[in-house]
């Protein structure tokens, strides 16, 4: 459990009147997080600024802005990978399942369980594709050979990888393209069961197939999973999804339905940035 207090889900609270256009399908939806006023410090330096908005279940929400604007440090405040980072803290409230997941009571072995992450370059152990499977599952008491071969190939399966790897699942998963890597980290994430996936830009490093493979993906996952993903291609962002919240100096400037932010953006700094005035 990610808390002690942790009870049946309930709806979270709506995203800020000033942060989503008026009759925005977005407050129909069931929200699987929402930020209330998060700052988040390196030191004395503040890289997020008081951030309120809200994020809907199974739907792909796309963070941009320039380097250096605080999306990625965002990001991994909401499973807690900040913490990793000394003199790094987090302030107000990021709400899921009734649970603030910056307060002090969260087991984040547990949280990284419900949350999982990939980054931007695979992070694979130098094991065998299946090795690097099982690896979570054992660390998470999951040891039966049986269990373990099915959620392999299932969640294989699920990240569009196993017709490609079935007949060397004992080779070194490092002898995978840049793409299949990428795909088998997806593929790993998933092995948890996750209710939400972080993705920080990844596909920055592949080549245009390979890209076109994962946002593919993304787009088939989005119907079991809420996906939050950081991503610096405009184009990538307007394909794939469903809302966009763009940062800028740490502030979230605007946060819309991805059709709208891209084609009547409310912010002169929204324009400007996916017309390629700056950034």
């Amino acid at each position: 459990m990610l808390s002690m207090t942790m009870e049946k889900v309930k709806q979270a609270t709506l995203p800020k009147e000033k942060e989503v256009r008026e009759g925005s399908s977005l407050l129909a939806r069931k929200q699987a997080l929402t930020f209330e006023d998060v700052n988040i410090y390196y030191g004395t330096h503040q890289a997020v600024k008081n951030v309120s908005f809200s994020i809907p279940e199974r739907a792909i929400t796309a963070l941009i802005g320039p380097s250096g604007c605080g999306k990625s440090t965002f990001l991994r405040s909401i499973n807690r990978m900040n913490d990793t980072i000394a003199g790094a803290r987090s302030t107000g409230v990021i709400q899921y399942d009734d649970v603030n997941l910056l307060g002090q009571e969260i087991n984040t072995a547990a949280l990284r369980k419900e949350i999982g992450m990939v980054f931007q370059k695979p992070n694979l152990f130098a094991k065998s594709i299946y090795q690097n499977m099982i690896h979570a599952l054992k660390f998470h008491g999951i040891t039966g050979k049986d269990e373990l071969m099915y959620t392999v190939e299932e969640c294989l399966r699920k990240a569009a990888l196993w017709e490609e790897v079935k007949d060397r699942l004992h080779q070194s998963a490092l002898s995978l393209s840049g793409g299949q890597q990428q795909r088998l980290c997806i593929a790993r994430a998933l092995a948890l069961k996750p209710n939400i996936l972080l993705l920080d830009e990844p596909c920055s490093a592949l080549d245009p197939i390979s890209n076109s493979k994962i946002e593919d993906l993304m787009i088939e996952l989005k119907e079991e999973f809420t996906i939050l993903i950081v991503t610096h291609n405009m184009h990538q962002a307007s394909r794939i999804s469903d809302q966009t919240a763009f940062f800028l100096d740490g502030i979230l400037v605007e946060y819309s339905e991805t059709n709208q932010l891209f084609t009547n953006p409310l912010k002169k700094e929204t324009e400007d940035y996916i017309t390629g005035r700056f950034g």
